[in-house]
């Protein structure tokens, strides 16, 4: 239990974004997109895996001061430092390997660069603000990048613009739950991160506004290239999309400015039953718009 929250396995849901250009970009249907996509799925999860030990070795004095993460297996002393040491090389091995049986250097170039990314954004870059909420987006775009690259489909601009704005908004979310049960908790600065309790109302603000933004991109994005692709029967059927975002992101901020949002909000969604209802509507909505 310990590895495999050290490990943070359940995050390789987040990987699940690797199979979306493929069903976007109409190679649903074809086993060698599967294929190297899962290939692209494991070498990811495998690299990330290793970044966050790496992250939390680099964090041991800063996690050891915070209200949660002092129970986490390497900052509680649980599973030793040497150990970390070991599984984080071995990790980065095999993930980039898999990578390069993904898609060859195209593949290897994307996960290579969410290591680099990843591992500026643990020695240095999170502590400085709104840098750090850019950069966690850009790791999540990443993901859609090297979906892209797998499934060998066109490049969506507007998709990739969209990602960057929904997930800048879910990173300003997870800093103010942390801001907000920082100032509960009667502290004034994030260990290990460069906000402040005063940034609250800051960082409330552009996390809204952003996911406004996606809201609209979203609407671009199909207006401009999903229904055009001729992959939809229906393509009409696809506004409900943005109306089912719309509701999820206004349920992400409630709960936020309430502080009942847990640190991070997508493995909050993958609990929260209106969250998966909202997801199982966007499922049913594409799979209308693509057989009706």
């Amino acid at each position: 239990m310990d590895w495999a929250r050290a490990l943070r396995l359940h995050q390789w849901v987040k990987n699940s974004l690797i199979f979306v250009p493929a069903v976007l970009g109409g190679a649903s249907h074809s086993p060698s997109a599967w294929i190297h996509g899962l290939l692209g799925f494991f070498g990811l999860g495998l690299v990330a895996s290793a970044t966050y030990v790496i992250n939390d070795l680099c964090d041991l004095a800063d996690d050891r001061a915070h209200w949660a993460k002092r129970h986490r297996p390497f900052a509680s002393g649980r599973i030793p430092i040497a150990a970390g040491v070991a599984v984080s090389g071995v990790g980065l091995v095999l993930g980039l390997g898999l990578a390069w049986m993904a898609q060859g250097l195209a593949a290897l170039g994307v996960v290579g660069a969410y290591l680099g990314l990843t591992l500026s954004y643990s020695l240095a870059m999170k502590r400085t603000p709104i840098l750090d909420v850019a950069i966690l987006a850009t790791l999540f775009t990443l993901r859609l990048a090297l979906g892209v690259v797998c499934a060998q489909v066109v490049w969506s601009a507007w998709l990739l613009v969209f990602s960057m704005f929904l997930f800048s908004s879910l990173s300003f979310a997870k800093r103010l739950t942390e801001i907000l049960r920082l100032k509960a908790q009667g502290g004034d600065r994030l260990p290990g991160r460069g906000y402040e309790a005063a940034d609250a109302p800051f960082v409330q603000a552009m996390g809204v506004s952003l996911s406004a933004a996606a809201v609209l991109v979203m609407v671009m994005y199909l207006i401009e290239e999903a229904f055009g692709t001729g992959l939809y029967r229906t393509p009409q059927l696809l506004w409900t999309l943005p109306l089912l975002l719309a509701l999820w992101l206004g349920r992400i901020w409630l709960l936020c400015g309430r502080g009942v949002l847990d640190d991070d909000p997508v493995i909050f969604a993958l609990r929260d039953r209106a969250s998966l209802a909202l997801g199982g509507l966007v499922a049913l909505s594409v799979l209308a718009a693509a057989l009706l």
